[in-house]
């Protein structure tokens, strides 16, 4: 371990994994920070629904994947409350992939 240590390059190559490391474990708590009750809805909503309610993404009908995933949403009113506070997601979209989905959301989502 001191050689790897010794070498500058090595130095750098560390102290820019231990950066990195820093950034994603403030970025993972970022998130919970935003909508802690509903955490687990949200990640599950960008990994699968993101792409269809993005701002500039087109309007087409989302994925089953996706659809079961909001379907499983747990806590709604959480949920909107997150996304309202985002400015890169479109709530024309959101309102049209839980439709597509059987979904019903309270038309105040979003306000």
């Amino acid at each position: 371990m001191y050689q790897l240590m010794s070498s500058p390059s090595a130095s750098c190559s560390l102290t820019a994994t231990l950066l990195l490391l820093l950034a994603a474990g403030t970025a993972a708590q970022a998130a919970p920070a935003a909508g802690a009750a509903c955490h687990n809805d949200i990640v599950s909503l960008r990994s699968t629904c993101y792409q269809y309610v993005q701002d500039n993404g087109p309007m087409v009908q989302p994925s089953p994947h996706c659809c079961a995933t909001v379907r499983g949403i747990t806590n709604a009113t959480c949920v909107c409350d997150y996304f309202s506070s985002l400015d890169h997601l479109n709530l024309d979209r959101v309102f049209y992939v839980a439709g597509q989905c059987g979904v019903a959301i309270p038309w105040s989502c979003g306000d």
